[in-house]
């Protein structure tokens, strides 16, 4: 039977995954299966000091400077020369701007074009609002009023009768 070149290759993946597994597996198991034993070395005396006090000495050790008297040995206030020497080097720079002219580039009035943009905005909102219960305040009957008043002319008329 003739195999083609993708099997072989895929025959080959397979064999090289398989070794590669087979060797790690080997090298695992002897790796733990080995026992370290070392000998206990003699001790040999070859510092003669011991680094662990001169360690210890260095970190403990705290160093205290006394305060230094202060010498007047400049005659000038440097921070007056320093101001003088800034100022004459790089002085205040003042701007006169003259005022610029009005130019109107702009084909439209931009507060109507945002008061319209804030109306449709404000339109899109839709409220949602709960029916209100009915409530009987009014003692008498407006109905009767309003147009006993445009027949009559009286509308005192109708409020005495109820």
């Amino acid at each position: 039977m003739k195999q083609n070149k993708k099997q072989k290759t895929m025959k080959t993946k397979l064999q090289n995954t398989a070794l590669i597994l087979i060797l790690t597996t080997i090298a695992t198991v002897n790796l733990f299966a080995t026992e370290f034993n070392f000998e206990e070395e003699p001790y040999i005396d070859d510092i003669p000091f011991n680094t662990e006090r001169a360690a210890d000495n260095m970190i403990a050790q705290t160093f205290d400077f006394d305060e230094e008297g202060f010498i007047n040995d400049i005659p000038f206030n440097t921070s007056i020369v320093a101001a003088a020497y800034y100022e004459e080097h790089n002085p205040s720079p003042e701007f006169n701007m003259e005022e610029e002219a009005f130019i109107d580039d702009l084909p439209f009035n931009t507060e109507k074009v945002v008061a319209d943009y804030k109306y449709a905005k404000a339109i899109k909102i839709e409220f949602q609002m709960n029916d209100e219960a009915y409530i009987n305040d009014i003692p008498f009957d407006t109905y009767l009023i309003a147009t006993g008043y445009t027949e009559n002319n009286s509308a005192d008329l109708f409020a005495t009768k109820m």
